[in-house]
């Protein structure tokens, strides 16, 4: 009798944990979510400042799933879960499984304030916040191009947070402004990119010496950072820090904080404060055994209990583990702890330069951009030819 393993989520983590399944002949595996695509976060800042086009960032989950025989994708928002009952409410059914995996990720997490300001603000994290945030410097661009009463005025960015995501999109941004000012002899001092850190530096929690790195780069194209200070209020196109200085912009960028997935607001188990859920030693929540959580969604920690980041690396670890465990218990095999740690960190600072820090080395300029270039491609690559190969199959089936 097969199993029914569900997957909520076909981001890293998702994947990851999926492929794993895949290769249980006994395991059926349901793949949901709500786009037919896994972006690939890790490249969607270059998407932003236009150093790479929108089907470079992306992999078919339709066709990545045909090349499995035993995983089916659904195209589907999930409403809601029952753990109880072991069913996932969607909007045109049920769905029920034995095995739950939750790899939901993380949404941003934006102010309450006048819906007029939504107009002019934007998330990064999904591919459509990506593409809006690009068409609309585009836009303002293509607009001072033309005008050279708009050419003058002064064009505010404020980015909300300067962590990994913050800093990339200041970097990247800014870059792609001095290079398209400077290739069209107009005048750059204009354009202000206002990031907002919290804490007393940027990128909080890193080595010193990528701080550091990456404080010097952005100052060096032109980013103004403010430290020790948050966005206490939004009133119309102006932003009042908790420092009280008042900065006025023309578009909003939230990189600060996250929530969880909006089906997981009434999923009934133990969370923290940003909304994840917490696991076990061996990534099952502690309320429900047959579910498991990873990526974004968890509150995943090291092995000695400190909190991990939310990146890509932490969601792949996770998935694997998760999906270790499960047919671990399959077997009736005693279920292995979790232990996760970073192995690196590869942060892009704009063009053809980024740092990286692997704990016991930190380097930066171009030779790190090509390792960062290098880490993508192994991942991506692979993931482009099984979906290749995917296509493959759906065409021969349709003819």
């Amino acid at each position: 009798m097969s199993h029914h393993v569900v997957i909520l989520g076909g981001s890293y983590g998702g994947i990851a944990a999926m492929r794993r399944l895949s290769k249980y002949p006994e395991i059926q595996i349901t793949l949901i979510d709500q786009h037919p695509y896994h972006f690939l976060q890790t490249e969607g800042y270059e998407l932003i400042s236009s150093n790479t086009s929108f089907e470079d960032t992306i992999v078919s989950l339709p066709a990545l799933c045909a090349n499995y025989e035993n995983v089916t994708f659904l195209h589907r928002t999930v409403d809601s879960i029952d753990p109880k009952k072991k069913v996932i409410l969607l909007p045109d059914g049920n769905c029920t499984y034995d095995t739950l995996i939750i790899a939901l990720g993380s949404v941003t997490k934006r102010f309450e304030c006048d819906t007029s300001v939504y107009n002019y603000s934007s998330g990064a994290k999904s591919l459509r916040g990506a593409l809006k945030l690009n068409q609309f410097f585009q836009d303002e661009l293509y607009k001072r191009l033309e005008s050279a009463k708009q050419t003058k005025e002064n064009f505010n960015i404020i980015i909300g947070g300067a962590g990994l995501s913050g800093v990339e999109i200041a970097a990247g941004m800014q870059h792609f402004f001095n290079r398209y000012y400077r290739s069209n002899t107009l005048s750059c001092a204009t354009l202000h990119i206002h990031l907002i850190a919290s804490r007393e530096t940027i990128l909080n929690g890193m080595h010193p010496r990528i701080v550091k790195i990456a404080t010097k780069r952005l100052k060096k194209l032109r980013v103004k950072i403010h430290t020790q200070s948050c966005i206490a209020s939004i009133d119309d196109h102006e932003a009042v820090l908790t420092n009280g200085h008042k900065i006025p912009f023309d578009f909003m960028i939230f990189a600060g904080g996250t929530t969880s997935a909006p089906c997981l607001k009434t999923f009934d188990v133990e969370k923290n404060e940003k909304g994840q859920i917490i696991v076990n030693m061996y990534l099952r929540s502690k309320t429900y055994d047959h579910t498991y959580v990873i990526g974004d969604a968890a509150a995943l920690t090291n092995k000695r209990g400190e909190p991990l980041p939310p990146t890509a690396q932490t969601a792949m670890q996770s998935g694997e583990i998760a999906a270790n465990n499960l047919i671990r218990s399959l077997h009736n095999k005693p279920l292995k702890q979790a232990n996760m740690h970073i192995k690196g960190i590869a942060i892009a600072l704009g063009g053809k330069y980024a740092a990286i820090d692997l704990g016991f080395i930190h380097f930066c300029g171009y030779p790190a951009y090509l390792v960062k270039k290098l880490i993508e491609r192994l991942y991506k690559w692979p993931l482009w030819w099984l979906a290749y190969k995917g296509f493959k199959k759906i065409d021969s089936c349709e003819i």
